[in-house]
């Protein structure tokens, strides 16, 4: 959570005006737990580079562009799981919903129904790798 915009730094300087160096410091606790408890995404900025064509000119301009770090708990979503799941309890939703989802399983229904499938099935495939890897399996 950034520090200009947290509870921590508004609650220790308020706390701080009213009562000096324990009112600082309580205030900075006080606000530490307001911030654990109205958790907000986290908002990172990545910069992207344009790319340059070989006679040295930039093709695109350089921007910022915010990035919202939630894929985790889309993945839990997609899976339809709680972020409190066992990995068997991971493995077997990943196995319900693969199953669920398969392409062949509904190959006879047509083209646009196979491209669905292959679709969520896709998403449910990163969903699972999404997991193992923040978990680190």
């Amino acid at each position: 959570m950034s520090c200009l915009l947290s509870f921590r730094l508004i609650f220790a300087i308020i706390g701080w005006r009213i009562a000096g160096g324990r009112g600082l410091i309580l205030g900075f606790l006080l606000g530490w737990l307001f911030d654990s408890i109205y958790r907000r995404p986290t908002i990172h900025f990545t910069f992207q580079h344009g790319t340059d064509d070989f006679s040295g000119y930039q093709k695109e301009e350089r921007q910022w562009q915010p990035y919202v770090d939630v894929t985790l708990q889309e993945a839990y979503r997609t899976l339809g799981i709680r972020e409190t799941a066992t990995d068997e309890e991971v493995r077997q939703a990943y196995r319900q919903m693969a199953l669920r989802y398969h392409p062949d399983r509904v190959e006879a229904q047509g083209e646009a129904a196979k491209e669905e499938a292959e679709k969520k099935f896709r998403e449910v495939t990163e969903a699972r790798d999404t997991i193992f890897r923040a978990r680190g399996l």
